[in-house]
């Protein structure tokens, strides 16, 4: 029996958002993502910018220089320690 593409839309529909915490362990330090996400969007609100005006977001996570750099709205950049 085939799955249609409603009956897979709707088993995906009906899955359970699953909690994830992701942590960052470099040497002695560890921190967690959703923390740094959340620094990130503090410094671009500081710079001037209003929350709802993110519509993308990228961070790169440099632990070697305990930083983690981004990207907002392909044109806003800057950078936040991680520890």
């Amino acid at each position: 029996m085939e799955n249609t593409k409603a009956d897979i839309q709707t088993n995906v529909e009906d899955r359970k958002e699953i909690d994830t915490e992701v942590i960052l362990q470099y040497r002695d330090y560890e921190v967690n993502m959703d923390d740094v996400t959340e620094r990130v969007k503090a410094h671009y609100i500081a710079k001037g910018f209003k929350a709802d005006s993110i519509e993308n977001m990228q961070i790169y996570v440099k632990p070697e220089d305990f930083t983690a750099y981004y990207v907002i709205n392909d044109g806003v950049v800057g950078k936040v320690n991680l520890f």
